[in-house]
């Protein structure tokens, strides 16, 4: 059986889609997953076992690359296509691929629903882990419990072994998005805490190339910029703990079983909390969107949880 994942970004959304390869391959043994993604996102379902085959989509080149991979995968006559990603160009993908069956996701948007069939469209709202599940749901009537298998190359780690040793935690403190960020002055005071406390466990910083220098304090090691997504995965699987914001880092560090501590902004917690994992989720419950309401002690008390 051939089957057709479109799910071309981003970083956190495609880690909470991934249990639907693992939950294909439980209802449907020896199907042959294949996953169409942004160029830039490649790795991410590279890092999944359930995933055999990964089609490229390169979106910076607008309409011709919509028509390149349109052509990869058309190349196949696919059994069942699912578009997890519910907007006009992946349904049109979705439409335009040979297949037998089509289905979308719960949520779908664009009016992206009139080109493929929306399953239980009431269920718009719910975790997005569980909300991705939803299509093979409907074709077998059975729920699936997530699960993710993925496997980082450690042997990715050994060069930044020499600057972060075997104990250290990792702070992500960049997020995309308004009402995400939680402000770098209170990251400089739960800093200040941690190394009063645990001086010999260092601290790693990790982001894109840009947020290199951003994060001024002694007390870190500054690796953004330095990891593309295999490492980073390397990396977050040797973190004894992580720290930050709704983001996607945040949630490949969860499904690689590393306790992660999120700070949830703006972003609605209900559909983006993370599903599979080790986690703590602190927020502004007053008002969400200002999460500079969370206070550095309470994120070191949940830290200190997970220490124990």
């Amino acid at each position: 059986m051939k089957i057709l994942i479109i799910k071309p970004s981003s970083f956190g959304d495609i880690i909470q889609a991934l249990p639907c390869a693992n939950a294909l391959k439980e209802a449907y043994p020896g199907c042959f997953i294949s996953w169409v993604v942004f160029n830039q996102w490649q790795d991410l379902p590279k890092l999944c076992s359930d995933i055999d085959e990964v089609i490229f989509w390169d979106r910076k080149n607008g309409l011709n690359g919509f028509f390149e991979v349109l052509g990869k995968v058309r190349a196949t006559d696919f059994d069942l296509i699912i578009d997890l990603q519910g907007l006009l160009r992946s349904a049109f993908l979705a439409k335009f691929a040979k297949g037998k069956v089509k289905l979308g996701v719960p949520g779908m948007k664009e009016l992206s629903n009139l080109l493929i069939k929306e399953v239980y469209p009431q269920n718009a709202l719910m975790n997005a882990t569980l909300r991705n599940l939803e299509p093979l749901r409907f074709l077998t009537g059975k729920k699936y419990e997530p699960k993710i298998n993925i496997t980082p190359d450690e042997t990715l780690f050994k060069q930044f072994e020499p600057q972060l040793g075997k104990d250290f935690i990792s702070f992500l403190p960049f997020a995309r998005g308004k009402g995400k960020d939680w402000s770098l002055e209170n990251y400089y005071e739960l800093t200040d805490m941690f190394a009063e406390k645990y001086p010999d466990t260092k601290i790693a910083v990790l982001g894109s190339l840009g947020d290199f220098g951003k994060f001024q304090h002694n007390k870190i090691t500054d690796l953004c910029g330095a990891t593309d997504i295999s490492s980073l995965a390397a990396v977050l699987s040797k973190s004894f703990l992580a720290v930050g914001a709704d983001t996607g880092p945040m949630h490949l560090a969860s499904v690689l079983q590393t306790p992660s501590v999120f700070i949830f902004g703006a972003s609605d917690i209900n559909e983006t909390a993370p599903y599979i994992g080790k986690f703590s989720l602190l927020i502004n419950k007053e008002n969400p969107a200002d999460i500079d309401k969370v206070t550095p002690t309470e994120v070191f008390a949940e830290i200190e949880k997970w220490k124990k």
